[in-house]
């Protein structure tokens, strides 16, 4: 699974003169902007005036979004939330949510396009200092070692162009959006200071507003996360008619009738394949006479795993006894191994069998 960033979902905004950052939103009904007022300027834009572009990495050409409505614009404020025509990418836009009830001092991160150079968006790590439950604002500042002040210009000069960045806390590497950057702390940016606007002004527009001061709610929907991903994943595996795949998923539906868990195990099967054929491959380098035995001694076994493992079942037990009874037998053969590739050699060889029909499953009918 790709790791979900708040770059994927940063646009730059220009209105008449101004220029700034704003982020994308996936509303109950519609596709939106949240972006500071003030880069739209002191008084409600035309639409017309509004330009919107997003790069699908930071040194890639734009691509304008159509603004189709504003929906609200306050410069007291200073926010505004932008409705717009986006057909693109929509799954994208429900990898995150809109979250409210976070704690001082947590690690939070934004992203938008500097004044200085917006021609390329640019994340910057930051954490929360305060926040105000009766004004719905926040205020963060960039971790040690980031700052505004740089090459003898004004902070306020260099973090322009940041206002309306989204900020972001991440949980379980998923982000949660809780509002945008208003501007720096006076022009010098002393202590790199920021004040930022609450996603609670426009929580009327979501159906789902996470508090992130309750675990329990935040669990539930980390596991909602990962099972949508799972299917995703799995879809993506059955359109690649990769045969590897579909042998591989055949005999974990004999293992784990229940989807949800057949799909769970199969996706982090083909990770940890992947991943461990990487080790794997960096093993044989260091212990190529070894591998070659190890090679060797897994292609003897073959036959048997065709003949006394490969079986016909009533009950998934009787295979997963079977796949455990062999995965013991692999170990026991590489003892001679160095003992750190032992569980990832004997993990490889039974999945590479899975999904090569080597060791085959299948259900009594």
């Amino acid at each position: 699974m790709t790791y979900n960033i708040a770059e994927k979902y940063c646009v730059r905004v220009k209105c008449n003169t101004e220029t700034g950052s704003g982020v994308l939103i996936a509303g109950n009904t519609a596709f939106y902007i949240f972006t500071a007022a003030h880069c739209l300027g002191k008084v409600r834009p035309n639409i017309e005036d509004i330009k919107i572009q997003k790069q699908s990495d930071y040194q890639s050409e734009f691509k304008d979004i159509r603004v189709v409505d504003i929906k609200e614009f306050d410069y007291e404020k200073d926010y505004a939330l932008l409705e717009i025509e986006f057909e693109d990418e929509e799954k994208l836009l429900y990898e995150y949510k809109i979250a409210h009830s976070f704690l001082p001092n947590t690690v939070v991160e934004f992203c938008g396009y500097q004044g200085i150079n917006n021609e390329e968006y640019r994340p910057f790590p930051s954490r929360l200092v305060t926040n105000s439950d009766s004004n719905h604002c926040f205020k963060i500042t960039l971790t040690e070692g980031e700052t505004f002040h740089q090459g003898g210009e004004s902070g306020d000069y260099i973090a322009g162009g940041l206002s309306g960045s989204g900020v972001f806390i991440y949980r379980h590497k998923t982000p949660f959006l809780i509002g945008i950057l208003n501007s720096v702390i006076n022009e010098k940016a002393w202590n790199s200071d920021i004040n930022c606007c609450s996603v609670h002004h426009i929580q009327n527009y979501f159906t789902d507003y996470i508090d992130l001061s309750d675990l329990s709610e935040l669990r539930s929907w980390t596991e909602n996360l990962e099972k949508v991903h799972t299917e995703l994943e799995i879809e993506a595996f059955k359109e690649t008619n990769s045969k590897f795949f579909n042998y591989l998923y055949r005999k974990n539906q004999v293992l784990y009738p229940d989807i949800i868990h057949c799909n769970e195990i199969t996706v982090s099967q083909i990770r940890s394949f992947l991943s461990m054929k990487e080790n794997i491959d960096s093993y044989s380098r260091i212990y190529p006479d070894l591998f070659s035995e190890f090679k060797m001694k897994v292609s003897k076994l073959v036959n048997q795993v065709k003949t006394q493992y490969s079986l016909s079942v009533d009950k998934p037990n009787e295979a997963k006894l079977s796949q455990r009874d062999l995965q013991n037998e692999l170990k026991c053969i590489l003892e001679f191994m160095p003992s750190t590739t032992t569980f990832d050699l004997s993990e490889f060889q039974i999945i590479e069998w899975l999904g090569i029909c080597t060791l085959n499953f299948t259900k009594n009918d």
